[in-house]
C-alpha cells in the first residue's frame, strides 16, 4: 500500500499540467507561450510609428456608396441663370424682378412694360419727355425771371426679342407738358406733346418710327398782362430716327427727320423738321458718385425757314440703366435759336440756364 502511494506522488510531481481540468489552463511558461501572428518589431524601435510612416490619406471623405447611382450635379431648385445680354442693348432685368417677362421654348423673350428703352430721348433736344426744372437768364418783352419746366416720361409697352433675331423691337408711349413761367409765378406758354414710337435696337444701332402730336397754348396770365392773343399751332408728325453708339458706348450720335402729315400753323410753312446731335456719357450704372456728360442738339425746322436752333448741355449724371426713371442730371445749358414753344416759334432768343432733370 505504501508503495502505491509513493508512485502516485512521484507521477504528480513530474507532470503537473497533466492533472489540470480541460478548459482551465494554468499560466503558460515562457517557452510554451503562443507566438504572435505578426513579426516582432525591428531591433532598436522604441517609439510608436510616426505619421510619416503611415500611408497618406486625404482629409476629404470618400463619397457614400449609392449602389452605382451617380448623383446629378447642378444648380439648386428654383435657380434661374440671368438672361443673356446682347451687346448694345440695355441690360435686361432679372427674371425675379420683372413679373411681365416671359421666355418661349425656342428661346424668344417677350416683356410687358419693360423697364428700359431701346431709344432714349436725346438729352439736349427740346420738348422731349422728362421731368425738368430750369431757371434761365431769358429776359424779353414777354418774360423775365424765366423758368422752363417739363412734366412727362416715356413708358415701354411691349418688347419682343424673337428667337434667332439679333434685333429687339419695342412699342412705347410718351407724353409731356412743357411750360414757361415768368417772374416765377405766372404762366407764359404750355405745349402738350404725346406719341407712339416703335423702336428697334441691334448691336450699337437704334431706330425709331412713330406718330407724334404737338399743340401749343398761350397762358391766361400773359394774355391779361400784355394783351397778346393766342395763335393756332398744331402738328401731327411722322418721325423717323436713327442712332449709333461709338467708342465702347461712350458716344452716341443720332438724327431725326419729321414730316407733318397735318399742321395748323400761320403761313402754312414747310412740314419738315430735322434734328441731329451727339451725347458723350458712359451708359453704365454710376452709383452715388455719378459721372460727367456732354450733350448737343442742332435743329432745322421748316416752320422757321430751317434756321439753326442750337442747344448745349454740360453737367453731371447719375444713372441706373436697369429701371424706370433711372437717370438724374444736374447741368448747365446754353440755347440760341427760335423759342422752343409754339406760341413764340418766330421769336429768336439766347439764354443760359441751370437745370435738374429726371429722364425716362
Amino acid at each position: 500500500m505504501r508503495g502505491l502511494i509513493a508512485v502516485a506522488v512521484t507521477v504528480l510531481a513530474i507532470t503537473p499540467a497533466a492533472a489540470q481540468v480541460q478548459g482551465h489552463p494554468v499560466e503558460p511558461s515562457v517557452e510554451h507561450a503562443p507566438q504572435p501572428a505578426t513579426n516582432p518589431p525591428r531591433a532598436g524601435r522604441l517609439l510608436a510609428p510616426v505619421a510619416a510612416d503611415a500611408p497618406r490619406t486625404s482629409f476629404r471623405q470618400p463619397p457614400p456608396d449609392l449602389g452605382g447611382v451617380v448623383p446629378e450635379v447642378g444648380p439648386p431648385p428654383g435657380f434661374h441663370p440671368p438672361p443673356p445680354v446682347t451687346p448694345g442693348l440695355p441690360p435686361a432685368p432679372q427674371r425675379g424682378q420683372d413679373p411681365f417677362r416671359a421666355e418661349t421654348r425656342d428661346g424668344g423673350v417677350y416683356t410687358g412694360l419693360p423697364r428700359t428703352l431701346l431709344w432714349e430721348p436725346p438729352m439736349a433736344m427740346p420738348r422731349e419727355p422728362r421731368f425738368l426744372v430750369m431757371p434761365t437768364s431769358l429776359s424779353n418783352a414777354t418774360t423775365t425771371d424765366t423758368v422752363d419746366t417739363s412734366i412727362g416720361t416715356t413708358i415701354g409697352l411691349l418688347r419682343g426679342e424673337p428667337a434667332g433675331w439679333k434685333t429687339a423691337v419695342q412699342a412705347d408711349f410718351f407724353a409731356v407738358v412743357t411750360s414757361r413761367f415768368s417772374n416765377y409765378d405766372f404762366l407764359v406758354d404750355t405745349d402738350y406733346r404725346f406719341g407712339f414710337p416703335v423702336t428697334f435696337a441691334r448691336g450699337p444701332w437704334q431706330w425709331k418710327v412713330g406718330y407724334e402730336h404737338l399743340s401749343s397754348h398761350l397762358g391766361d396770365e400773359i394774355q391779361q398782362r400784355t394783351g397778346q392773343q393766342p395763335i393756332d399751332y398744331v402738328k401731327d408728325e411722322v418721325v423717323l430716327g436713327v442712332g449709333r453708339f461709338l467708342f465702347d458706348d461712350r458716344v452716341r450720335v443720332y438724327g431725326e427727320v419729321a414730316w407733318a402729315a397735318y399742321q395748323n400753323i400761320p403761313g402754312n410753312p414747310s412740314p419738315f423738321r430735322f434734328d441731329v446731335g451727339t451725347e458723350w456719357v458712359r451708359r453704365r450704372c454710376t452709383g452715388c458718385t455719378g459721372q460727367p456728360f456732354v450733350a448737343t442738339n442742332w435743329r432745322f425746322d421748316g416752320s422757321t425757314g430751317y434756321d439753326l436752333d442750337y442747344s448745349l448741355q454740360v453737367g453731371w449724371i447719375w444713372r441706373d440703366g436697369t429701371r424706370r426713371f433711372g437717370e438724374a442730371r444736374v447741368f448747365g445749358q446754353y440755347y440760341t435759336g427760335h423759342a422752343p414753344y409754339g406760341q413764340f416759334y418766330t421769336t429768336r432768343e439766347s439764354w443760359f440756364g441751370v437745370g435738374v432733370a429726371f429722364d425716362y
